[in-house]
């Protein structure tokens, strides 16, 4: 009769031990990481992108009286769009274009009559890579550097010729963060063509030969 209790107590404690060994199982197990794309949109708030030699005083005829004057410089603010590969859970290689406006009246010597509107346009083109510092579910944090060519379109204010340069861009993010899964939405602090402070949105997927069946 003592053999009938002891052989129930062993039965009922055996499902309990399986199942903890099972949880334990699934708290150790992570999950593979998969290569993805991601997309972007962002608008970033003041761009280093102005051709400083249209701005620099060389010459007293520089200050010319018969110049046209100009009035408040109004932006576009800077918009980006990208396209990033996540080759590994740390490491994303991609490109991004942008473009960043600048409008102004000028003004008419004598009598600050408007003359005409001047209007300056960047498009800039960038590799890219991030460096991923942060990974959890839905926050994820790191860091960018891009490097590219800016070209530069418009009207010299004082002669109306119209022109184009090309000129160095750059950015670099020092930090940045992104909140969601497939769709998130992300801020960044930087430096360079695309802004200093810049947020958005964007997607991200699995290649279609990696997506579950």
């Amino acid at each position: 009769m003592k053999r009938l209790p002891l052989l129930l107590l062993l039965l009922s404690a055996l499902p309990a031990g399986a199942f903890a060994q099972q949880e334990m199982t699934g708290i150790r197990k992570q999950e593979p990481f998969v290569q993805q794309h991601e997309l972007r949109l962002t608008a970033g708030a003041y761009p280093l992108l102005t051709n400083l030699d249209r701005w620099s005083t060389c010459t007293d005829a520089d200050f010319s009286f018969d110049r046209p004057h100009r009035g408040a410089v109004y932006t576009s603010g800077a918009w980006s769009l990208s396209y990033d590969y996540r080759f590994k859970k740390w490491f994303d290689l991609g490109a991004t274009v942008s473009y960043y406006g600048e409008y102004s009246d000028l003004y008419s010597s004598d009598g600050w009559s408007p003359v005409r509107r001047d209007r300056t346009h960047y498009i800039s083109v960038m590799p890219v890579v991030r460096f991923t510092w942060l990974n959890k579910n839905w926050v994820r944090m790191y860091s960018s550097f891009g490097l590219g060519a800016t070209i530069e379109h418009g009207r010299r204010y004082y002669d109306d010729r119209p022109y184009r340069d090309v000129l160095v861009a750059l950015q670099f993010t020092p930090i940045g963060i992104s909140v969601g899964r497939s769709l998130f939405g992300f801020a960044e602090i930087g430096v360079g063509s695309q802004g200093v402070l810049m947020m958005g949105v964007g997607y991200k997927f699995k290649p279609k030969n990696k997506r579950a069946k």
